[in-house]
């Protein structure tokens, strides 16, 4: 029985790949914000008579504390991680700049720090599984710069360029964390799942119009949530061999785009340290 992690498991993609595990006979500690949506989590575990495997840990993951306390009980009651999967995010339209009491832009803690202090708080638990897979949902093989004179958009605020900004910091995330992985144990792996028929997705635009346009593309080209999985199992289950890969749905994203240089990586990294050095339990 592996153990795997899913954020933002209680919704859309997360939740696919959540009961696809569990239904499957593994161990699932899902992280979301909703108590409610975790109820029904332990509902869906009960029909299944699997309780034991069923872990629901409320979370805003918005903030580093949050993590750090989902870190910290995560080590304390399980000896190994198998699976991290990151997808917790929110698809929320927002019309101007907002900021978590901890100081950082939301989406940038939500959907770039989270990942961040989870992917390197839970290596430890990671490294004693046979064959650790940490897998990143993002948005890889997309063009696109990141704005180091105003990493969080607080200058210059658009709630779709900010979520877009994201899937280039966790780009980089990707490859900083394979760089600084010297026993090179763990895979990393960003993948793209594309148009994705979730109701998150329209929440993403505000104008009824465009709403009602998005919902006709989505039917069209989305895929629903079950075949949207289908890649993210394979990778999950044969990870590619090399510390760090990227996909677009089925096909693999070259890492020598621009988006994945290895100096900016580096970049990155220093300064998110940085911006956790005045939290508990991070350098």
């Amino acid at each position: 029985m592996k153990t795997i992690l899913v954020t933002g498991g209680t919704d859309g993609i997360g939740k696919g790949v959540a009961m696809h595990f569990f239904k499957k006979g593994d161990r699932v500690i899902v992280v979301g914000s909703s108590s409610a949506k975790g109820d029904i989590f332990y509902n869906e575990a009960r029909q299944l008579r699997a309780e034991g495997r069923a872990i629901f840990l409320q979370a805003d993951l918005s903030l580093v504390k949050e993590n750090q306390r989902i870190i910290e009980e995560v080590k304390s009651r399980f000896h190994s991680l198998d699976m991290v999967v990151l997808c917790a995010v929110s698809q929320k339209y927002r019309k101007t700049y907002s900021e978590t009491q901890e100081g950082f832009e939301f989406t940038f803690g939500l959907y770039y720090l989270s990942r961040f202090i989870l992917s390197y708080g839970l290596k430890e638990n990671l490294e004693k599984a046979e064959n650790p897979v940490i897998l990143n949902v993002c948005a890889p093989g997309m063009n696109g710069t990141v704005n180091w004179d105003d990493l969080q958009n607080k200058n210059s605020f658009n709630s779709t360029k900010s979520k877009f900004h994201g899937s280039r910091l966790n780009d980089l995330l990707g490859v900083a964390f394979a760089q600084n992985d010297t026993s090179g144990r763990i895979k990393y792996i960003l993948f793209n799942p594309w148009a994705v028929q979730t109701s998150g997705a329209i929440e993403a635009y505000e104008q009824p119009v465009m709403k009602n346009i998005m919902k006709l593309i989505y039917k069209i080209t989305g895929k629903q949530v079950e075949k949207a999985i289908e890649p993210i199992i394979v990778l999950l289950e044969n990870p590619p061999k090399p510390s760090l890969s990227a996909f677009k749905q089925r096909k693999e994203v070259s890492l020598a785009m621009k988006t994945f240089d290895k100096e900016n990586a580096q970049k990155l990294f220093n300064i998110t340290v940085q911006l956790l050095k005045g939290f508990p339990n991070e350098n």
